[in-house]
This record gives C-alpha cells, structure tokens and sequence, in this order.
C-alpha cells in the first residue's frame, strides 16, 4: 500500500497526473455549479411564478370546496385558504357598478402580497393578509366610477361595508380577458351578509394550499378523480400560459445545457484518462519484469482509481459549491434578495457525474494495464491498443448517455444528442479523412509552412480524423446551444415588447364601439382592432351529440363550458395555419369555421366535419374549414372559434379591443368608465410585470450556462492538444536538428491547428443546423430559422479557436532544446 501512494504522490509531482485530476475536479465542479445554481434559479422562479396562484397549488370548483378535502390537506400539514368570487353590483350615493366581488380568508394570501394604496392609482405597500371584516378594498378605477374616496362606505348586496384601502394589486389576478368586473376584495365571513350568493348563484370557489410535495400530491390526485368531477387541480403550469411555456422551454434548455456538460466533461476525462494510460505503459512494463503479477498491477491502479476518484469528486463538489456561491455573489444585484435553497439532489449531482465520469472514462485505459506484457521495456508497442477502442467507445457512449438521460430526463433529448453526435462521427470520419487529402494536395503549392503543416496532418491522418470529429463534436453542442439560447430569449422578447397591450375593453355594444373608437382618438391613444364577440358552444358533431366526445377527454370543463367565438377574414400573426385553408377576404358562401389545434384534437374534430354551435338560444352550423395552432402566450386576443362570417347578424354581438396605457394615462380608465359604464376593463400590467420578471432571470440563467458549458468546452480542446504534446516535442526536436528556425516550426503549428478548426467547424456546423432543426421545431415548440451565422461561425470561429488555443498549449514545444527532447526518446 504504500508503495502505491508513493507511486501516485510521484505521478502527482511529477505531473503525470495532472491533467486527468484537473478534468475530473473541473466536470464535477461545471456540473456540480451548474446544478446548485440553476436549481437554485428554478425555485427562485417557481416561487415566483407561484405567486400567480397566491398559493404552491389551488383546487377551483364551482361547487363549495368538499370537507373531505379540507380534512386531507389538514392531515397531510398543509396551510390553507379559502376564495369566492362571484358578480355583484356595488352602490354608492352617487353610482353603481357590476363589481367581482372576492371573498378572501383572512390568511390570504399564502404566497406573494397585496399590493394596497391610500388613493386610487397610488404607489402602493404590501400586505399578506386580507381585509378585516366590515372592510372592502376597491380596484383603483371604481373611486372614480362610484365618486368615492377612503373612508366612505358603500352597498354589496345587503351589506353596507367600508373602504379601507385601493386595491392596486393582487398576486392572483384574473388571468382571463373575458368577464372580468374590477376587484372589490372582502372577508369572505361578509358573504352570507350580502345576500349576493342564493341557490343558483354563479360562484367559484378556490382552496389554496401550501405545503410539501407529498401532501400536495394526494391533493391533486384527489381532486382530479373521476368522481370529482367539479373539483379541478391548478399549479403554476396550469394557472398561466405564458408562465407555463416560459418555464417548460427554460428548463429544457438548462436540461440541454446540463447535459452537453456532462457530455464534454466525459470527453475530456476520457482523453486525459487514455494519455495517462499511454505514459503509465513502460512503468507497468518495468513492474512486471521486477515480479509484479497482473492481479497486483490492478489492485494498485484500482487503489489509485479510488483515492483520485475520491480525492478529485469532494474537492470538485467543494470547489462547485464555492463557484456557484461566487456567482450568486457577482450576480448579486440581479437576482432576488432571498433566492431559493436548493434541493438535496442537487449536490449529488456532480459527485454521481464524477464517480460515473471516473469509473466509464478513466477506469477501462487504466484498468488494461494489467495486460502490458514485461517485453514492453525492450521494444515500443502500440499502447492505444491496451483496451478494445470499439469496447471502450460502447462504453464511453453508454455512459453519456446514461449521464444526458439521468440528467435531463428526457428521453427525446438524450435521443436527439446522440443521433446529431453520431452523425457527426460516422459522416465526420470520411469527410475528415477527405479534407486532409484535398487540403495537403492544395498545400503544396502555398509554402514550406504550409505544405509542413499539411504533412503532418495527413502523417498522422488517423488520429487527426479523430481529433477533427472531437473538435467538430464539441463546436456542433456550443452552436447548439449559442442558437438555442439566442432563439429562446429573442422569443421571450417578441412575446413582450414595450408597448404590448395591458388593458383590455369588452362587453362593448354595437352603438358604443364608434363612440370608443372616437374617445380613443382623442386621446392618442394605439389600440389592437376591434373584435367582435359572441358566446356560445359545440353542440352537434356531423349531426351527433358532441358529448360522448366529451366524456373521453380528460378535461371536460374546457368542451362543456361556453366559448368565445368571433369572426374575421384575416389571421393574427400569432396564428399558424396546421391543416386546412383560410377562408379569407371572400368567404365562401357557406359557412365555415377554424378551430384551434388542441382543442380540435381534444374531441377529435377534423376538417371538413359538420360543426353545430348553441349561440343566444339558437343553433348555427357550420363547416370546419381550417385548424390552426396559437400562441397563447402573446398577449394579444385570440380565440379557439374563428367563423368566416358574421353570426346573427350581429344582434347580440359585443366587442373586444385592447391597448397600451401608460402609467401616467391612467386616469382615461376613469373616464372611459363614466361614459361606457357597462364595459369591462382589465388590466394586466401585474401579470406582464411579473412575467417579465421571470423571464428576466431564466435569460440570466441561459446566460451563465452558456459560459460555463463554453468553459467546459475549452477544458476537451485542451486536454485533446495535450494528448499530442509527446509526438509534437519529437517532431519539433527533429525539425530544429535539422535547421528549421523556430519561428517556421510556430508557423506549422498554427497552420496545423488552424485547419483542423477549419475542417471540424465545417462538420459542426452541418451538424448543428440538422440537431437544431429538430430541437427548435419538437422539442421547444419554436420556428426553425436557417442561420448563416451558423456557417460562418463553424469554420472561421473553429479555425480561430483551435489555432489560438493549438500554439499557445504547443508553444513550450519550441522552447524546450532540441537535445532534451532526443535524450529523452
């Protein structure tokens, strides 16, 4: 034993082992950092985005929430609150006004706060608890319709309440465009003392809860079972679309990015892990001759194996976590004042990738050195082939993909990585092969530097292929990942400009609609156009009852509810045309629909197909002419029924518009209020603030991955240039014997290192455009964009990359004399 150690403390001095430990500390820490951090990001924006519920999850029903389900999330120490939101008209001495009234216990809400003000439109303060009984807080623009201020009381139903407080902001807010009155927030013990709520009344109830995981899990099962049919489970997905993208694209980019670490981390360890192999030969050699037995020689490598795997995997971890610390510490000013802890998991992360790393990458070259033979100190034998290389490549790619999937999983993902890395390697191994002989045949005719540096490329021809397709690997997943990252944020961006709408106006009639248009004029104010509006829902499939339909889709609620259905003769640009054609300017004679894509998938629907609809007590059909995907997540209106023509002739219609107001404009609401009392309102300036916040920290998240995947990336060019150190010292060591300056020895070495760049960012970036097709088109659900920046920085970002990094990892090759170099042969 302690030989052993004093065997490894020499390897270690001598810096035999040096690049093999450094590999090993840095994946672990790449992975173990980038596990902490983005964790820690992730709960961050779960937090946050959870705050759109004012809970961790809500159960909504339309039905009063069952006692057995409060009795469960008692049990299982989960913190609850209560809601109930329903229509009524608030009376003052000088007005009235429809109103939706939301009664709140006085623990709400359990995440986020209340924003409150003392005059409407104010700046506001938070709260976290709701209104006392006797208590109303109003939504800043009711001051104005029912000419009230704090202080004075006014009528919600029979209850005769006081106004406390202006509501400026709730965490939960309606995040619907559609039937919204403004806020006036109660104590739901006021309820029974309106008198608003009677058998029939339209009400929707709310639990809210707060807990752990396995609590919250009976929960949602309990209240998504069959025999529940009016219970319905909301998380953070579920209570907000735009929410709901952002984060499901987020983290499957930072799984993405996770996983291309793990990827390069093997890769580089598998390279140090073989160089070392290749130098520990001769000494395995002289070992054998001196009596060691094979059983002897792996027991003390698999000693060594073991102390460096737990030497390397705690001072990786150690270093991750002080790295992700550093981070948080740099970054500090952009991120939250109290970020998430992370999960457990998330320190294990880059020991299990470490330990995995050692025992799939360093551990086969390692390990065969048992079977050096003793005749191995009298003559040279080629140590590439102590361990099978077929063998040890369906190991390494086993491994990677082992690590990708337990890392991501995603099966489509770990798919999709090792179908582009394939290709790379079975495509890139010809037409390296063909590069290097077209580029020495162009060579000769360029200079001395220039046919050198060709000869020893096509030389060593074998093991270059294999270099060019490392280096084509690790460029194809930097572009991959540079093109995701800027697709997502560029996204991200359009979906919420500057001036995107905030407000939206409904439940305007046909006469007020010119007289809106009119007062918006005056007042300068853009608005989106008018949309007309109409309730209604599907009734009749080619003749057939659409319940049975229904019944076997798993969210009734969303077919058995009314629709908003309009008509227009142009498509949004946030609408896709899927299967169908649009009907256009000139409708056909016939009437004809387009339907949503999900919902027309939910019931089966087809094109073609004879839809007929319930609309104002009467039946309309019409003949489902186009399908057609949203996106949701706009901010703009959209709708799952657009006719081709007007329905009803217009009698019962109303209109949509919606704008974007300045805080500064704010008073126009009042006003607009005041002479169009029966139109609706909402504004949405909470949500797209809140949205934006958490947008803002996933592009902060992408950002600092993209950097520390690129760091792992410079860790394989490095480890593969150093894997070739020992044949460039003999080589430069010859040249010089033989008179060649040093300057012209540099030259080659550039040219060497700048062509294979060339050749590998070429095939990365054939690669890249391929994976990139599938990942932005299926697996992120964003419009494939050829880039040409792809092309161009392939082979001119390479060649510059690898030359640069190439002569300054070689450089010390033409400092070393000539003489040392030829003893040491």
């Amino acid at each position: 034993m302690k030989s052993v150690f004093t065997f490894l403390a020499r390897d270690l001095r001598g810096g035999e082992l040096s690049i093999l430990v450094f590999s090993l500390i840095l994946a672990t820490a790449t992975v173990t950092s980038i596990n902490l951090f983005t964790n820690r990001i992730q709960n961050s924006i779960l937090d946050e985005a959870t705050e759109f519920l004012a809970a961790d999850a809500q159960v909504r029903s339309t039905l009063p929430i069952p006692k057995e389900l409060k009795q469960q999330a008692q049990q299982h120490k989960l913190i609850s609150a209560e809601i109930n939101t329903f229509r009524a008209m608030a009376f003052s001495e000088s007005g009235m006004q429809l109103v939706a009234v939301k009664g709140v216990t006085q623990n709400y809400p359990l995440k986020g706060a209340v924003t409150l003000s003392d005059t409407a439109f104010g700046i506001g303060k938070f709260t976290t608890h709701g209104p006392a009984e006797g208590e109303v807080w109003l939504a800043s623009r009711l001051f104005g319709a029912l000419q009230i201020a704090i202080g004075d009381t006014i009528s919600i139903g029979d209850a005769t309440l006081t106004v406390t407080q202006a509501l400026i902001k709730e965490p939960d807010s309606p995040q619907t465009f559609f039937g919204v009155a403004p806020r006036a927030l109660i104590n739901i013990a006021d309820i029974p003392k309106t008198g608003a709520v009677q058998t029939g009344s339209r009400v929707n109830y709310a639990l809210l809860l707060v807990g752990e995981t396995d609590g919250l899990e009976v929960i949602k099962k309990l209240s998504n079972a069959e025999d529940s049919p009016h219970t319905r489970w909301v998380g953070v997905e579920q209570s907000n679309q735009n929410i709901g993208d952002a984060l499901a694209r987020a983290e499957k980019f930072l799984l993405l990015a996770g996983s291309l670490s793990v990827l390069l981390s093997g890769v580089a360890i598998a390279m140090a892990a073989r160089r070392y192999a290749a130098r520990q030969s001769n000494t395995v050699a002289l070992l054998k001759t001196f009596g060691q037995t094979p059983a002897n020689i792996l027991w003390r490598y698999l000693i060594v194996l073991s102390i460096i795997g737990l030497g390397t995997v705690i001072t990786g971890a150690i270093s991750g976590w002080l790295l992700h610390l550093l981070i948080l510490k740099l970054l500090a000013n952009l991120l939250p004042d109290a970020l998430a802890s992370a999960s457990l998991g998330a320190y294990f992360g880059g020991a299990f990738a470490g330990i995995i790393a050692l025992l799939a990458f360093a551990a086969p070259p390692l390990l065969a050195l048992k079977n050096i033979a003793p005749a191995r100190v009298l003559r040279e034998s080629d140590s590439g082939a102590l361990f099978n290389p077929k063998l040890a490549a369906a190991i390494g790619l086993s491994a990677i993909l082992l690590l990708i999937f337990g890392y991501s999983a995603s099966l489509s993902m770990t798919l999709t990585i090792a179908i582009a890395c394939t290709v790379v390697v079975i495509g890139g191994s010809v037409l390296a092969w063909s590069m290097l002989r077209l580029g020495k045949h162009f060579a000769a005719n360029w200079g001395t530097h220039w046919r050198l540096g060709f000869a020893n490329l096509q030389r060593h021809q074998g093991f270059n292929a294999v270099q060019i397709m490392i280096f084509a690997t690790l460029i194809m997943l930097l572009l991959i990942l540079t093109e995701m990252r800027t697709g997502l944020i560029k996204q991200w961006q359009n979906q919420l400009p500057k001036d995107a709408p905030n407000h939206f106006i409904f439940n305007i009639f046909n006469d007020e609609k010119p007289q809106i248009e009119n007062l918006l004029q005056e007042h300068n104010i853009d608005h989106k156009p008018f949309y007309p509006m109409l309730r209604g829902r599907i009734i009749e499939v080619n003749g057939e009852s659409v319940k049975p339909r229904i019944e076997t889709t798993k969210s009734h609620m969303n077919y058995e509810r009314e629709l908003n259905l309009t008509w227009a003769s142009t498509l949004g640009d946030d609408n896709k045309i899927v299967e169908g054609s649009w009907h256009g300017e000139h409708s056909p004679v016939d009437l004809t629909v387009s339907s949503e894509q999900e919902y027309a998938e939910g019931i089966g629907l087809k094109v073609g197909d004879s839809l007929t609809f319930s609309i104002a007590g009467q039946t309309v059909t019409a003949r489902l002419g186009t399908i057609r995907s949203v996106q949701w997540d706009s901010m703009n209106p959209n709708f799952f029924m657009i006719f081709s023509q007007p329905l009803l002739n217009n009698t019962a219609t109303n209109w949509l518009t919606s704008l974007y107001l300045p805080a500064d404009q704010k008073q126009f609401l009042n006003s607009l209020s005041r002479q169009f009392p029966t139109a609706s309102i909402v504004e949405l300036d909470q949500m797209i603030d809140q949205v934006r916040s958490i947008m803002s920290k996933v592009s902060l998240a992408v950002e600092f991955i993209l950097v520390l995947v690129l760091a792992a990336g410079l860790l394989v060019l490095i480890t593969s240039i150093q894997a070739t150190l020992d044949v460039r010292f003999q080589e430069s060591a010859i040249l010089r014997t033989l008179g060649a300056p040093r300057r012209l020895v540099n030259k080659v070495l550039i040219i060497e290192f700048g062509a294979l760049g060339f050749m590998a960012g070429l095939l990365a970036a054939m690669g890249a455009q391929l994976a990139l097709y599938y990942l932005q088109t299926e697996l992120f659900e964003l419009p494939f964009e050829g880039s040409l920046l792809v092309w161009m920085a392939g082979p001119l970002g390479g060649s510059l990359l690898i030359g640069i990094i190439g002569w300054i990892s070689t450089r010390k090759v033409t400092l070393q004399p000539p003489l040392t170099t030829l003893r040491n042969l």
